[in-house]
């Protein structure tokens, strides 16, 4: 009797040892007091350790030596109940772990066993995942945003631009109005279409008037339609103004500095209410568009003089945006003028480049009608040269008659004219002299002012 219960006993322990050894997860059995007594094989792997090094060692004595991150067993001890916890091991294991106490008749724990499952990888996957749609994110907005940029060929490297490019980037699905200025040719309107372009209303439709360039009777119809028979000459059918069509697009009111004072009142009646009535009408259309406005003029200067009224220009003054010329970013010079003669290149099917002394002397201009003027020399540049090299004396031939004339000179302040007229010296002398060395001694200076300068007006110099 007693050899058949010893082999029961024999039966149950074999049973048990290769229920441990063929377990999918690692278990482990401590005593009540946290001394492991039973481990599965795959702890060891788990565990960084052999089975030698952990039966019949204290799991606080374990945690300690940082065995693991923290011990389950002996959080249930701590905790007298059962836990699960996630614990870092000694063999770099994530490892989720839960520690379920036996208790004896006198309720106190008499084992602790402990079933882990390595997580390691199934945490990484999910980190990897949670990085992999960050960086996917990062990338569709980015994406998203470079098409927009690619579209309307935006890059700066002046300061002054970037940060413009930025604003108009924050306040692009913002339905306040927006005041460009700037001088002619500095791309308000191209400003306008970006805002247009990389904001929520990409999709319908972007209008555009020149409140200069219209009859004061012809604009007021543009802007805001008519009904039928609502004065001589008026179409039978009548006819939406502006502020309809453009539904939930975007109106692009260019010039409004020039706006004849009559219509000043109407247009800021149609900002304040946000309604719009054709003429000859009795009913209003609600105004849904974003309006962009934009002057080369100061109006400040026509608020003053009674040409513009003050009430309008507050109410278009929200987020005014003034670009700043060409002259006063050259760093963005080179830029531009690769990417026109690109597009002219791709226009005429031409293979046209630009010399070394060419872009010295596209530099060395100031560009009074600013962007405008660039592209329009350029395409002049494109279409007359001969060669597939573009030269400095073909720009020069363009620029010098401008240059000469003082009588229509623009006055600028000192300062920019030194550093004009220094830019021009350096410029010759370089082209004669070649070495800063050489440089130095025909201006009187030292070297080292030469270098200093030279690097300041990004001139390419051979330091001799």
């Amino acid at each position: 009797m007693e050899n058949n219960q010893l082999e029961l006993y024999k039966d149950a322990f074999e049973d048990l040892n290769s229920i441990l050894d063929t377990s999918f997860g690692a278990i482990t059995i401590a005593d009540g007091e946290g001394v492991f007594t039973r481990l599965s094989k795959s702890c060891e792997k788990m565990f960084g350790a052999p089975e030698t090094e952990i039966i019949g060692k204290s799991a606080f004595l374990l945690e300690k030596q940082g065995f693991f991150s923290t011990s389950v067993t002996c959080e249930v001890i701590r905790r007298n109940k059962r836990v699960t916890i996630i614990q870092k091991t000694a063999a770099n294991k994530t490892v989720l772990v839960t520690g379920t106490p036996i208790f004896n008749k006198e309720k106190k724990i008499e084992k602790i066993i402990n079933i882990s499952k390595d997580i390691t990888e199934t945490k990484k996957l999910a980190s990897d995942l949670k990085r992999l749609q960050t960086e996917h994110e990062w990338l569709k907005q980015e994406l998203l945003k470079r098409t927009r940029l690619e579209r309307g060929k935006v890059a700066s490297e002046s300061p002054e631009m970037k940060s413009i490019i930025d604003l108009i980037h924050h306040i692009a699905n913002m339905d306040a109005i927006v005041l460009l200025l700037g001088e002619t040719g500095v791309g308000k309107g191209f400003m306008a279409n970006m805002i247009h372009s990389i904001s929520d209303r990409k999709d319908m439709p972007f209008i555009s008037i020149n409140c200069g360039a219209i009859p004061e009777s012809l604009l007021e119809s543009e802007l805001f339609g008519y009904e039928k028979g609502a004065f001589t000459g008026a179409s039978k059918e009548g006819k939406k103004g502006l502020f309809e069509t453009a539904g939930n697009g975007t109106v692009f009111l260019d010039e409004i500095g020039d706006m004849p004072l009559s219509l000043q009142v109407k247009l800021l009646h149609v900002l304040d209410d946000r309604k719009v009535r054709r003429i000859g009408g009795s009913s209003s259309f609600k105004v849904k568009c974003r309006i962009i406005a934009a002057t080369n003029k100061e109006l400040k200067e026509l608020v003053k003089n009674g040409e513009f009224r003050e009430d309008l220009f507050y109410r278009l003054n929200v987020v005014p945006i003034t670009i700043p010329a060409l002259r006063e970013r050259k760093e963005d010079l080179l830029f531009l003028a690769n990417m026109f003669l690109d597009k002219l290149n791709t226009k005429y099917k031409m293979k046209k480049i630009f010399s070394e002394e060419a872009i010295k002397a596209l530099f060395d201009y100031q560009y009074p009608g600013n962007i405008r003027e660039l592209e329009n020399m350029i395409e002049r540049l494109v279409i007359n040269t001969m060669g597939d090299t573009i030269e400095a004396e073909k720009i020069y031939e363009i620029t010098e008659p401008f240059q000469s004339n003082s009588d229509h000179q623009e006055i600028i302040p000192l300062k920019e004219a030194v550093e004009q007229l220094e830019r021009k010296l350096l410029l010759s002398a370089f082209q004669k002299y070649k070495t800063t060395r050489r440089v130095a001694k025909a201006l009187k200076i030292d070297q080292s002012t030469v270098v200093k300068k030279a690097k300041k007006l990004k001139l390419e110099v051979h330091d001799r």
